[in-house]
């Protein structure tokens, strides 16, 4: 596998080969759509650093928790403090930290970040580099290839291209955070209600603003620090279990969050053939209604068939399959009429004609040479039959219905 051109050699005496580098495969082709700039946008790089998840537990206990002690009938906020290595260094030996004055810290809150390691649920694949999609998209409406245009005064300018203004970040490493966090009184008490205060905080998500990471709370470990000559202290460990989340602002020299613009747009158009026209018949295709599903979900599909290309969509389906009975009312022995108005097809705009439309006489069904009729807007239609054809005259007890495409 090829290595990425190092960003730091000099050109001059070490300049790559701009055909290959080191490796014995090819190098991947440069994609243009990737290479643009980004000085001139407001767009923050995203990242989340180790930093970003100390900062938001110790904002969380400080802000949010807020634990308090009641000490000579005073209400004290306990401060909360980072252990760095002195710090940590007079836990280990004393058992407890001493301020700049030699003074006990009590009460007090040190936090200890104690490990970190990737969750297993969440591990990547074993390669070096960054799949193409594993990546969050986010997209803008306006950009400078899509300009909002004055009404009344135009811009002049370019005829707008239909482009999104796209920005690509990758997914975030997913680690879980392990913490120590002790807790110093000088009573039990007092330490009591400080456990009280921190433990119905378990499982919330921790942290300020879009900072957050989901907090666990594990088992409370109580001991007594006993030093001879000083005050009695009471001290408490809670293991923290946090969830947190790392995206360097560079990975491997290369930035996570790029942007791009949508230039054109790829779209698939499903083509059902059929062997008749679909507006020649009550019949609808069962190839047409196998896609009933594409439809349903705003998209539409082609008909081909009958020597014409029809696009279905939503509506034209709704025409297509709505089949409906109307009665027809005696005359003569040879015509009926009937008191409606037939469907406007909504992709030719004229109305349903006499194929879309299915006579019976008695549930009998009347073969269409057998009575002449064109459906038209009026709202009184007029069935002729010809008897000779027929085979009988229409009686006034007879029952004709017209099954089709109504209004």
């Amino acid at each position: 596998m090829p290595r990425y051109n190092r960003k730091n050699i000099d050109r001059k005496t070490n300049k790559p080969s701009p055909k290959r580098t080191e490796g014995i495969f090819d190098d991947p082709i440069l994609n243009r759509a990737e290479q643009t700039r980004r000085d001139d946008d407001v767009i923050r790089s995203a990242q989340r650093t180790v930093y970003d998840i100390d900062y938001a537990i110790k904002w969380y206990i400080e802000n949010e928790i807020e634990p308090q002690i009641t000490a000579n009938k005073n209400l004290i906020n306990i401060p909360v403090i980072f252990s760095n290595g002195e710090k940590w260094d007079n836990v280990r030996r004393l058992g407890y930290i001493r301020d700049e004055k030699g003074m006990l810290q009590s009460p007090l809150i040190m936090i200890k970040r104690s490990s970190m390691q990737e969750r297993d649920n969440k591990k990547g694949l074993d390669v070096n580099r960054t799949l193409s999609d594993n990546r969050i998209i986010y997209k803008t409406k306006y950009n400078k290839r899509n300009r909002y245009e004055d009404e009344l005064f135009p811009i002049p300018t370019n005829i707008p291209t239909n482009s999104d203004k796209v920005y690509v970040i990758d997914i975030p490493k997913y680690v879980t955070v392990e913490y120590e966090m002790m807790i110093w009184c000088d009573f039990t008490t007092q330490m009591n209600d400080v456990i009280d205060q921190i433990l119905p905080y378990g499982r919330f998500a921790w942290g300020n603003e879009q900072n957050r990471y989901e907090t666990s709370i594990g088992n409370v470990s109580f001991e007594t620090v006993n030093t001879t000559g000083e005050d009695r202290l009471v001290r408490a460990t809670i293991p923290l279990t946090v969830l947190g989340t790392l995206l360097s602002e560079h990975e491997t020299k290369i930035a996570t969050l790029k942007k791009m613009y949508s230039v054109k747009k790829l779209v698939f158009d499903m083509v059902v053939d059929v062997n008749t026209n679909i507006f020649n018949t009550t019949i609808v295709p069962q190839q047409l209604l196998n896609a009933s599903q594409t439809i349903a979900g705003g998209g539409s599909v082609i008909v081909n068939g009958g020597g014409s290309k029809t696009s279905v969509d939503s509506t034209t389906m709704l025409y297509l399959t709505n089949l409906t009975d109307q009665t027809a009312t005696y005359v003569s022995a040879t015509e009926v009429s009937i008191t409606a108005t037939p469907a406007q097809n909504p992709t030719t705009l004229q109305f349903a004609v006499k194929n879309e439309f299915d006579v019976y006489v008695n549930g009998q069904y009347i073969d269409k040479a057998a009575y002449t009729w064109t459906p038209d807007e009026n709202t009184t239609q007029t069935i002729v039959f010809n008897t000779g054809t027929l085979g009988y005259d229409i009686l006034n007890t007879d029952t004709v219905i017209v099954n089709g495409r109504w209004a």
